[in-house]
């Protein structure tokens, strides 16, 4: 905790968490701009406590967000810089401000992207893609226990000021021995507990969060939300995405791709076909069938560095 960051500081910088300075909004909480009297802006998020009946539930997701957050450090995570609590019980969360917000708004908020003049290109998408995953391989390979997400969308996928991609809100986060044993109050779990958001749900394990990540590729190349209206009745997004990566014709194959980014390169087309089939690789049926986020990071990155060294091969023919 830096001493600059007190509840009278972070009450002063945003006229006592007035609407006017509030960023965004989920489940757990309201989110603020705060620009301290150092120069520096940070993110204030205010655990909401709506009735008395999921006051339990909110001060569990605030101690959880903390104790996971405060002890890993990682490039594509969120940087938690602090938390206050008053004598209220109210419980604020203090993290390092995400200039370019997150990725639901650049791509299901058009306005947002045209505020800043340009669109979100693929190159820029397929970063993101790989970040996330690199950041979900730290948290299910390298944290000892190993740390389930378990809220992963793109909404809590924010994003710096250079588009780096960062993996936030860890309110339903949870080590993975804990998950499949004993909660923290002492209750049995199962390991097949449900949680998360609507459309990209799936069973509480490290390949719950796969699923999911499956899920955020999809909409970083079609443009769509999970949610869209394109799926109704028995279809969505899983089956969507894969009517049309098996179809023989080339009108539905190209239809998965978001017609923001038209025309695109050859090179770019297909490297969104390769990452539509690593999402489909991330959804499938049976969680034992899906690859590990590490094996989903590498998959990512060879089409990087694949695409890269067709452009340096270019280049070279061309001098």
């Amino acid at each position: 905790m830096r001493r600059e960051l007190t509840w009278k500081a972070i009450m002063e910088a945003t006229c006592n968490l007035s609407h006017e300075f509030a960023i965004g909004s989920g489940g757990s909480g309201i989110v603020y701009r705060a620009e301290l009297p150092t120069g520096e802006t940070v993110t204030v998020k205010k655990i909401l406590h709506n009735n008395r009946e999921n006051l339990m539930l909110q001060e569990n997701s605030f101690v959880r967000e903390v104790k996971t957050l405060g002890r890993i450090r990682h490039r594509h995570l969120a940087n938690l810089l602090g938390c206050l609590s008053s004598n209220h019980g109210e419980h604020l969360l203090i993290y390092e401000y995400m200039e370019n917000g997150s990725l639901w708004d650049w791509l299901h908020k058009p306005e947002k992207s045209q505020k800043r003049n340009r669109e979100l290109s693929w190159e820029a998408r397929l970063r993101i893609a790989i970040g996330l995953a690199k950041g979900v391989e730290y948290l299910h390979h390298d944290c000892v226990p190993s740390i389930l997400h378990r809220d992963i969308k793109s909404g809590n996928v924010l994003l710096d000021g250079d588009m780096e991609a960062h993996l936030g809100d860890f309110g339903l986060a949870k080590a993975a021995a804990e998950s499949r044993g004993r909660d923290s109050t002492g209750n049995t779990e199962s390991g097949t507990c449900f949680a998360g958001s609507y459309g990209y749900v799936a069973p509480a394990t490290e390949k719950g969060d796969v699923y999911s990540m499956g899920i955020v590729l999809m909409e970083l190349v079609s443009g769509l939300m999970p949610t869209d209206r394109t799926f109704e009745g028995d279809m969505d997004m899983v089956r969507w995405v894969r009517s049309r990566m098996t179809s023989a014709a080339a009108a539905e194959r190209e239809a998965s791709l978001d017609p923001v980014l038209k025309p695109l390169e050859r090179h770019e087309e297909s490297s969104m076909f390769e990452v539509l089939d690593v999402a489909l690789q991330c959804t499938r049926t049976a969680p034992a069938e899906r690859p590990s986020s590490r094996k989903v990071a590498d998959l990512l990155l060879h089409i990087s560095l694949r695409i890269a060294s067709d452009e340096l091969w270019k280049e070279s023919r061309t001098i």
